[in-house]
């Protein structure tokens, strides 16, 4: 063999482990990038009363919000456009509202207003297993809370309502 054309074979290997090498360190890059995307896209579970918000005049922007109505509530209340929402860089702890008694399956909380002649009674914001404890107040907050109010509420019944830490 010639030492020129022995040359060029070595020269080939050395090209052909270069491009594995390459390969490889691209390669790697690659799941390192990935995994730093999905450490900093995971999302931590939600502290309450912190990430949550209560409104009363639509969906807090960027927010899950869960719209909280109560269908016997007359339209002069307002009550179509109120909603509780959990911060958007937190767990989704899948909460849902039901007028109808609590979700079976799911965490629920009653939410109770006696003062309210409006059918509160079978109302109930439920979750997943994962949500932080939660009680419901009607009489003020007891502890870390988040108010419900409305203000459309000219009895005054909806003053005085907490969503507090369990």
């Amino acid at each position: 063999v010639a030492p020129g054309s022995h040359q060029a074979v070595v020269s080939t290997q050395s090209t052909g482990e270069l491009f594995n090498l390459h390969t490889t360190i691209n390669m790697f890059s690659k799941i390192c990038l990935f995994a730093l995307l999905a450490l900093v896209a995971a999302k931590r579970p939600p502290r309450f009363p912190q990430d949550f918000r209560w409104s009363s005049a639509g969906p807090v922007r960027g927010w899950r919000c869960t719209q909280i109505i109560e269908p016997a509530e007359p339209p002069q209340t307002t009550w179509r456009d109120n909603y509780f929402c959990q911060h958007p860089h937190t767990q989704d702890i899948g909460m849902q509202w039901s007028y109808a008694g609590p979700i079976k399956g799911k965490k629920c909380v009653q939410v109770l207003e006696t003062a309210d002649p409006h059918t509160w009674r079978d109302n109930y914001l439920c979750t997943n297993h994962r949500a932080p404890n939660m009680r419901w107040s009607s009489a003020g907050p007891k502890g870390a809370c988040v108010r419900w109010h409305e203000p459309s509420d000219r009895r005054g019944t909806w003053h005085d309502n907490y969503l507090c830490r369990g």
